[in-house]
C-alpha cells in the first residue's frame, strides 16, 4: 500500500465516452498509472480488455493497477491468467504476485499451492523471492491455526464522520483524548470521481470524542495546499509536531514549533532516501526518534530506524539493531515505553497476507524476535500504523480489510479501527467460603485444564545441536522463538541437501510448514489460554519431554535435550509482555503458579531407524527423521499441582 509508506496524490479521472477506440483506453490508462491513479488505470485498461480480452500485454497492465490499487481478487485472476499463458518468460513476476494477491484475498489453498511453486522454480534459494515464499507458506500455516484460537481481543470499527469513504490512517490519541490522523479525502462526484483534483492530498486532521463517536475531522494543525502531509507525532514536551511531507514524490520528516507555527525540515536526515512514519519514544532515558526508510545501510525496501532526538535534530541514526528489518518492508514503528515493546508492520514475514502487525521486546540494547500478534488485530488485507498504550491495554490500527467503508471495492481504502488486549484482573477480596461458588469455581478451573490438554501435545523443533552447540551445559540463555527463527531460515540449506530429490524436497516443505511453523503458532495460541488460567489463580504444571537425533552420546543428548527445555522455559518468561513471569517465580499476588517439569531422553529413545552416521549429513542431519527427533513435546498439564 504506497500511499501509506509514502502519500502519493490520487487523482480519479472521469469516465470516458464508450465510443473511444480500443488505444486511446490503454493511453488513457498508462497516463492514470503513472500518475498514480492506478484504481482509474484499473477502470480505463478494464474498459480495453472488454474490446480485446486476450491481450496478454494488457491483462498484465490490469492486473498490475489492480494489484496497486487493492483489488485483491481481481489481481489474482489477471495474474494467473498471464502467467498460464506466459510461464514466466516475459513476465516473471507473474507468478509471485498471483500468490501475494490470493493471500491477500483470503485463498489460503491457493496461495499455498503457488508459493510452494514460487519456491520450486527459484534458482537462487538464498534470494528474497525465495525467503518470502517460505515466510508465506509459513504463514499459511499459521493462518489455520489461528482459525482454531480465540484470542481475547475486542476490535471495533470507529464510524463515519471520522472514517470516511477515502483512507483514513496513522490515527494517534493527544494529549485531551482527541484523535489525529491522517487522511485522503475530496469531494466525489457521482461516479467516485474527484470534484476538484487540484485540492485533493493526504492531509492531517484532529476530531474530538463525542458521545459514542467522533466529531468531523478538521485540519491540524493547519492546512497547507498542494503538498501531502501525513504521519502526525509530538516531541516528548509536546511542543513540537513532526509529520511527514511529500512533494514531487520525495518524502522528509518535518517539525512544526506548535507556539510559533515556525515549520523546518528535521536535521540529520541527509539527503538520500525517503523518510516517513517519525514515531517519539523515551527509550532507556533518552528521546529517540523511530523512523522508516530506503536509506542506504538498511536490509532491503523500507526499514525501520531510529536516533536521538534533540530538538529539530536528530542524531546517530542508525538501523533497529536486532531482529526486525529484513529483506522486505517494515513500516509504522511504534513503541510503548510501558511494556517495552516495539509494534510494527511488515509484508515478508510469516503472516496473513499484505502487511501484518509484529511486536518485538527491547532487550537489552537490541531488539528481539518478531511476533505475529495474531487476529483479530491482523487480517489477510494490510494492516498497518500500530498505536498501543501498554498502561490499558488499547489501540489503534488502520485497515483496508473488508468491512471497511468503500465504494471503489471492499478492500480500496483504509479506515481506523480501535483494539483492547486482554489485561489481567486484579484479584477481588475473597468471599466467605460458599460450597456452591466453590463448585463452580472448580468446574471453571477444570475447563481451563481440559482446554488446554485438548492442544496437546504441541512439538517444538530444533536445528541440530541447538541452542549452543557443542555445549555440555544444561542450561541456556536463549528462548525458543530465537531459537524457531534461525532453524526456519535454515531452510534453504535443508533443501539444497536434498536436490535433486524433489519427492524428499516436497516431504521436507510439508514437514517445516504443517510440523515446525505449526507447533510454533500452537505454542503462542497455548500461551494465550495458559496467562487466562494462571491469571484466575491457577497452579499449574507443565510436563515438557525432550528427544534429540541419535548422531551424538546418550549423556550429551540428555544435557541438549535440558537445554532445550530451558530455552522453552526462557519464551514462557518472555511470552505476553512478561505477564507469566510472576507465576514461574512464584510472585504472583493471586497465588497462581507455574511449574515446569523436565523430562529429557538421549539417544536411548530416539527411532532406531534414524541414521546417526557423521558422513551421511543428508539423513543424520538434514533427513526428516533426524529432524523430526530433535523436538521438544509439552505432553501434559496437571491442575494444581
Amino acid at each position: 500500500m504506497r500511499k501509506h509508506l509514502a502519500p502519493l496524490l490520487l487523482l480519479l479521472l472521469p469516465a470516458a465516452s464508450s465510443a473511444q477506440g480500443l488505444a486511446q483506453w490503454i493511453a488513457w490508462g498508462d497516463a492514470a498509472f503513472a500518475r498514480g491513479d492506478h484504481y482509474g488505470a484499473s477502470r480505463f485498461y478494464g474498459e480495453a480488455l472488454q474490446r480485446e480480452p486476450g491481450r496478454m500485454a494488457l491483462q498484465w497492465k490490469q492486473a498490475e493497477s489492480c494489484r496497486l490499487s487493492d483489488q485483491y481478487p481481481e489481481a489474482a485472476a489477471l495474474y494467473e491468467r498471464v502467467y498460464r499463458k506466459d510461464m514466466g518468460r516475459q513476465y516473471p513476476e507473474a507468478l509471485r504476485w498471483l500468490g501475494e494477491m490470493q493471500l491477500c484475498a483470503g485463498d489460503r489453498n491457493g496461495a499455498l499451492a503457488t508459493w510452494r511453486k514460487v519456491l520450486q522454480k527459484e534458482k537462487d534459494k538464498g534470494s528474497r523471492i525465495a525467503e518470502r515464499a517460505t515466510h508465506a507458506i509459513r504463514g499459511c500455516a499459521l493462518a489455520d491455526s489461528l482459525a482454531n484460537t480465540t484470542s481475547g481481543i475486542v476490535l471495533a470499527h470507529l464510524p463515519e464522520p471520522l472514517n470516511s469513504y477515502a483512507s483514513e490512517f496513522a490515527a494517534r490519541p493527544d494529549s485531551t483524548g482527541a484523535l489525529v490522523l491522517s487522511s485522503l479525502r475530496g469531494e466525489l462526484a457521482e461516479d467516485n470521481t474527484v470534484v476538484d483534483t487540484g485540492a485533493y492530498h493526504v492531509a492531517i486532521y484532529r476530531s474530538i470524542p463525542l458521545g459514542d463517536g467522533w466529531g468531523p475531522p478538521r485540519h491540524y494543525p493547519d492546512s497547507a495546499p498542494g503538498e501531502d502531509r501525513a504521519n502526525g507525532t509530538w516531541s516528548l514536551d509536546r511542543r513540537r509536531f513532526l509529520f511527514t511531507r511529500c512533494t514531487g514524490g520525495a518524502c522528509t520528516i518535518m517539525v512544526q514549533d506548535l507556539a510559533t507555527g515556525a515549520l523546518l525540515p528535521l536535521e540529520g536526515l541527509g539527503p538520500e532516501g525517503r523518510h516517513t512514519q517519525p514515531m517519539v519514544a523515551r527509550v532507556n532515558g533518552s528521546e529517540r526518534l523511530f523512523l522508516t526508510s530506503d536509506r542506504i545501510g538498511g536490509k532491503g525496501g523500507m526499514d525501520l530506524w531510529w536516533g536521538r532526538l534533540e530538538g529539530p535534530v536528530v542524531r546517530d541514526l542508525q538501523p533497529l539493531p536486532g531482529a526486525v528489518n529484513t529483506a522486505g518492508n517494515e513500516c509504522c514503528p511504534y513503541f510503548d515505553a510501558h511494556s517495552g515493546t516495539l509494534y510494527f508492520s511488515t509484508d515478508h514475514l510469516p503472516g496473513l497476507g499484505g502487511y501484518d502487525i509484529f511486536t518485538s521486546p527491547l532487550q537489552a540494547d537490541a531488539f528481539g524476535t518478531p511476533v505475529h500478534v495474531g487476529t483479530p488485530i491482523n487480517s489477510p488485507a494490510n494492516d498497518l500504523y500500530p498505536c498501543v498504550d501498554g498502561r490499558t491495554g488499547t489501540g489503534f490500527l488502520s485497515s483496508n480489510r473488508a468491512g471497511s467503508l468503500a465504494r471503489k471495492g471492499e478492500t480500496c481504502c483504509s479506515d481506523i479501527y480501535r483494539f483492547s488486549l486482554p489485561t489481567p484482573k486484579p484479584a477481588a477480596a475473597a468471599p466467605p467460603p460458599d460450597s456452591a461458588a466453590l463448585a463452580s469455581a472448580h468446574a471453571v478451573a477444570e475447563r481451563r485444564i481440559t482446554s488446554l490438554r485438548e492442544r496437546l501435545p504441541i512439538r517444538l523443533y530444533f536445528h541440530n545441536d541447538e541452542p549452543d552447540p557443542r555445549s555440555w551445559d544444561t542450561s541456556t540463555t536463549a528462548d525458543y522463538g530465537r531459537t524457531y527463527r534461525a532453524y526456519a531460515a535454515l531452510y534453504p540449506e535443508y533443501r539444497k541437501a536434498w536436490q535433486p530429490d524433489t519427492s524428499g524436497i516436497g516431504r521436507l516443505e510439508r514437514f517445516f510448514a504443517e510440523e515446525v511453523d505449526r507447533g510454533h503458532a500452537q505454542l503462542n495460541a497455548f500461551i494465550a489460554l495458559l496467562r487466562q488460567a494462571l491469571d484466575e489463580g491457577q497452579r499449574i504444571e507443565l510436563q515438557v519431554r525432550g528427544f534429540a537425533s541419535p548422531l551424538a552420546r546418550s549423556d550429551y543428548n540428555r544435557n541438549l535435550s535440558l537445554r532445550r527445555i530451558e530455552s522453552l522455559v526462557h519464551h514462557l518468561e518472555r511470552a505476553e509482555h512478561g505477564a507469566l513471569l510472576p507465576y514461574l517465580n512464584g510472585t504472583a499476588t493471586n497465588g497462581g503458579r507455574l511449574r515446569i517439569v523436565k523430562l529429557p531422553y538421549g539417544k536411548s529413545r530416539a527411532d532406531a531407524s534414524v541414521s546417526d552416521r557423521l558422513d551421511d549429513l543428508r539423513h543424520s542431519v538434514y533427513g526428516l527423521g533426524a529432524a523430526r527427533e530433535r523436538r521438544i513435546e509439552i505432553e501434559q498439564v496437571l491442575g494444581d499441582p
